[in-house]
Order: C-alpha cells, then structure tokens, then sequence
C-alpha cells in the first residue's frame, strides 16, 4: 500500500479520466526509492496507480543491471509485459532503471513492444513520457542522459514500506572503481543530497509514523565527500538521531576503506544507531583484493572488523563475497573459506562472479569455469550456516527488544526483528504474543525471550 509523504504539484497534462499505470520494480532498495519517486509524480501528475499491469494502461518497469540474472529477470518481466501488449491487455510500456541506462538501442531494437526507454537520470521526466505513451506515441521515445538519479526530488516521493520503516536515500553514484563493477556507468559518480535536505525528509518521514530510517546510497561512508571535501555520515547520523519518533537508524552499504574513527564513535555514542554494519568484503586474500581494486588490503579488514566488534558490543556484520573471480585460485578460496569459518560473521551473502561487458574485470584472463563458481558458491554457504547454527544459536534464552513488523498470518503469530536483523534482508524473529495480549501493535517494540533458532530466523515468546 503506497502512503503519501508529501506530493509536490504537478500540472496534469489530461482533462480525461485518470489514467491507470503499474509499476514494477525490480532489483535492490534503491531502485525502489526511484519507483516511489516515480509513483509520487505520477499520482500528482495525473495517474492512478494499479496493483498489476493487467488493470493497467500504461506499464513501467524499474529495470536492474548490475549481474547477469539480474538483467535475465529484467528482460524477463519485459517480455511478459510484451505479451500482454500484443493480446491488447496492456496499451503502452515504459522501460526505466539501470537495464534502459545500459542497453537503451537494443531494448527499443530487439523488444519493438517497448514504447519508451527512461534512464537513470531522468526519472523527472515519467509524468511526460507515461502521458505520451498512453496516447500512443509514433515512434519509441528515448529519453536517457547522462547516468544517475535526480537524487534530491525527495518532496515527490510515495512511500511504499509499511508506515513504521523507510529507506532514506543520502547519496547515489560511486567513485570507487571495482573491475568487477558496472554502477559507475549506470549511476555515476559520488553524488550527495545536501545534509539540510536528508535531514528534512527524515522529519517528514518521522511526522508520518516512520520509527526505523534504513539509510542506501551506493557508498554510504563517502557521503558528502563530493559535496563537502570530507565524509558527513557521523555528523548526517548524529542530526537524525535528534530527531522525535526516530528509534532505530541503520546504515547499509558501507565501504571498508572509509569508515573513520569518527563514524565508530558515532556508533558508540548514539543509541538510536543500530548496532549493525553492512559492509560487503568480497573477498580476503591481497592478491585478489588487488584484481578487484578494493583499495584496502587484507590487514585493513582485519584490523576493522577486530576495531568493530571490540567497541560495539552485540554488533551483527553483514558481508558478501565473490567467488570465482577472474584469477581466483583454489589457495585464494580456501583461504576464504578458512575466514568465513573463524570470524563468525552474522550475515553472508555469495555472488558467483558475473563477467560484465565494460567492466575490466570482463576483459580479464584466467576467467574461472562456470561449473567451478558454482560449486564454490554452494561451498562457502554450506560453511556459513554452519557458522550460523553457532552465532544465532547463541541468542537462545536471551531477552531482546524486537521491533513487531507485522502479522504472520497464521495461527495468531506476528514477525519481528531485532536491532541486528535488516530489513527484508536478513532473518526475522517469529514472536507469539501472551495469552492475555494476543494482539501485537504494529511497528511498537515488545520485549521477547528467544526459545529457538532456525537458520538465520529466531523464535520468541513476547514477555511484554
């Protein structure tokens, strides 16, 4: 259920009843926030929006790129969509997000169904080009610029979350230089919403029920690098912990480069911070994290991870790696394997690599076997729910203040998480509510003891 924030008006481009437009969005949660950015406009601008595109006129699809399945499903949810055009289900189709920035020719070329390309950075422009298309425009329309978001239309945005949670997008773009990484070209460079205006959204959001900011940008620790000539994440995380009816501030994407000691200390002293960090390795050997152009060596991530865990008691780390690297050999993945074993990491993910067209890690040579990442894949996630049963099974009997997201829907449950479980990324913890409260109020936080673990989820029983 979309909930508006705050619609910014737009001109209605039609006198005729409204217009009806389905958004599909695929990929990670900062794509999300450019569809909710979408829907604001359109729902200002005229539109009304549709559960499927079956009841739909006009059909946007918010495209990822980043790997190859993650293009396949893109391309996939086109050609449905395509189908539905061709049985005279559906009257237009729109192609928007980080697949139309990248293969913007061969969309229009190859799906001649598609009847307009948006790209990253020119998400302001939906309203114009979802108008023409239901009117139906003569040729396709082409409307990509130069890569990345408009990133501070803020004041458009409707929020799609349930009203107690929200991503806050501080930044979009990167400056890092990963060879294995095609971000840069379709987001950009490092680009920072100005602190005065992340700060008045998190008010905005806090004003409408919000408790839990989940903070996105491609790199998190560089915020205001650009902007500022110095990282402003302590300083960014310090002004929202200020802010009434905020209890839980958690930060996603985080390079292992640029955390500071200013950023620990921001940590340590806040309590609103949640004491979680997301900060994807990918992988642990010099010579790899060379290959890849980490810019940090095997000691810096090391020394990190012993700083984190030392100061923030009770601190979960969420990582990924990636296996089967051009060059990886079976030293470098043991190796791997040895680490993901001993530093006990709360939360793993595992991307088989992906050779990426423009990436110079796809022009490498030594590209390992496809047969040979899989099965490294499946290695490393078979060590890491061992790890698991060990970390989260170490919660058991313990009381902890769980945040109530929802009902289960069966049987009287609901689910949560505690301060060390993201948001539709991680585990939840079921909780069963007392016989004399059945009822649980949704986005309040109850006290549990955990009675069981299953895999990365918990079982409580709700104290309070």
């Amino acid at each position: 259920m979309i909930q508006p924030i705050e619609l910014m008006p737009v001109r209605r481009e039609e006198s005729e009843s409204p217009a009806r437009v389905a958004l599909v969005t695929l990929g990670c949660a900062k794509n999300l926030v450019d569809s909710e950015i979408m829907a604001g406009l359109l729902a200002s601008g005229g539109f009304v929006t549709t559960a499927t595109p079956e009841e739909a006129d006009v059909a946007i699809v918010n495209t990822c790129a980043f790997i190859g399945p993650a293009q396949k499903e893109s391309i996939d949810r086109i050609l449905e969509l395509a189908a539905l055009k061709r049985e005279g289900r559906l009257r237009g189709i729109v192609v928007a997000g980080c697949l139309a920035q990248r293969f913007q020719g061969e969309i229009l070329r190859e799906i001649p169904e598609v009847d307009a390309v948006v790209g990253t950075g020119q998400v302001e422009a939906i309203v114009r080009v979802a108008h023409r298309v239901r009117r139906g425009v003569v040729a396709p329309l082409l409307e990509v610029g130069p890569a990345g978001t408009a990133i501070d239309l803020a004041a458009h945005r409707a929020v799609s979350t349930p009203r107690h949670v929200a991503y806050l997008r501080i930044a979009d773009g990167c400056d890092f230089r990963c060879t294995f990484c095609i971000i840069p070209t379709l987001r950009g460079d490092l680009r920072s919403r100005p602190m005065e205006s992340v700060i008045e959204e998190a008010r905005r959001l806090a004003a409408h029920g919000t408790k839990e900011l989940l903070l996105i940008a491609q790199d998190s620790t560089s915020y205001g690098e650009d902007r500022y000539g110095a990282s402003r994440l302590p300083d960014l995380l310090r002004s929202l912990a200020r802010i009434e009816g905020i209890e839980w501030i958690r930060v996603h994407y985080t390079h292992p480069k640029t955390w500071t000691e200013e950023l620990i200390q921001a940590f340590e002293e806040e309590p609103k911070i949640c004491r979680y960090v997301d900060i994807p390795l990918q992988h642990v050997t010099d010579r790899m994290l060379r290959r890849m152009r980490r810019e940090v060596r095997r000691s810096d991530t090391d020394r990190l991870m012993e700083t984190l865990r030392r100061r923030l008691p009770d601190v979960a780390i969420r990582t990924h790696f990636i296996v089967g690297f051009p060059g990886e050999t079976d030293e470098d993945f043991e190796e791997m394997l040895r680490t993901v074993r001993a530093a006990a990491y709360d939360h793993v993910g595992c991307f088989a690599y992906s050779r990426e067209e423009g990436t110079p890690a796809g022009r490498m040579k030594e590209q390992v076997p496809e047969r040979v990442k899989l099965d490294r894949r499946r290695r490393l996630m078979a060590a890491q729910r061992e790890v698991t049963a060990s970390v989260w099974g170490s919660w058991v009997g313990r009381e902890v203040s769980v945040r109530v997201d929802g009902p289960t829907g069966s049987r009287g449950g609901f689910v949560g998480r505690v301060a060390q479980q993201g948001y539709e990324v991680d585990g939840k913890t079921m909780l069963r509510p007392r016989a004399d409260a059945p009822t649980l109020e949704v986005g309040s936080r109850v006290t549990a003891r955990i009675r069981a673990v299953r895999g990365y989820d918990l079982d409580g029983e709700v104290l309070s």
